[in-house]
């Protein structure tokens, strides 16, 4: 990745599939709101899970994350939705939106941007969004991000109650 303090070259906005990225941006709303609708779609939970602002929080949201696959796409480096992904885990935790919701929403945003893709460009894309997964997968191992086990969490309670009861 490019950095002007280090004396790196700016990114090449030709290198990778400029025509691709022009075309996401130009539907970039549309392609938003449908992919909101179709994770909804799959996981009705979330309409009960997030509040209306949160939903139109997740929908600015996926206006971002097309561009930022777009900018992957022009320039070919994926270090670009990489460091995003990891860039936006602590604002998504502070909001309490779980990594495999992200995860949903990233899978509906690939489906809906791949409408205005062709075939190869397609699968550039596909290669970012796996990127970004992996990104999210290790997130989803963190604290707080998910129940955990009842059985765990019920040892280690009991576990506590012992050592305070020994001091």
């Amino acid at each position: 990745m490019s950095h002007p303090a280090l004396g790196l070259p700016p990114l090449d906005h030709t290198a990778g599939l400029p025509d691709a990225a022009g075309r996401i941006r130009a539907a970039r709303k549309r392609l938003a709101a449908t992919s909101l609708q179709a994770a909804i779609k799959d996981d009705p939970t979330l309409a009960t899970r997030y509040d209306e602002v949160a939903l139109r929080e997740l929908l600015r949201d996926a206006d971002r994350h097309l561009e930022q696959l777009a900018q992957a796409l022009e320039t070919g480096q994926a270090q670009l939705v990489t460091t995003y992904a990891e860039w936006i885990q602590p604002a998504y935790r502070r909001r309490h939106v779980a990594a495999r919701d992200q995860a949903l929403l990233l899978q509906r945003l690939a489906d809906a941007a791949s409408t205005v893709l062709a075939p190869e460009e397609i699968r550039a894309l596909e290669g970012y969004v796996g990127a970004w997964l992996k990104v999210l997968e290790l997130h989803r191992r963190l604290p707080g991000d998910h129940k955990g086990n009842p059985a765990v969490r019920f040892i280690w309670k009991g576990a506590g109650i012992l050592d305070d009861s020994i001091i």
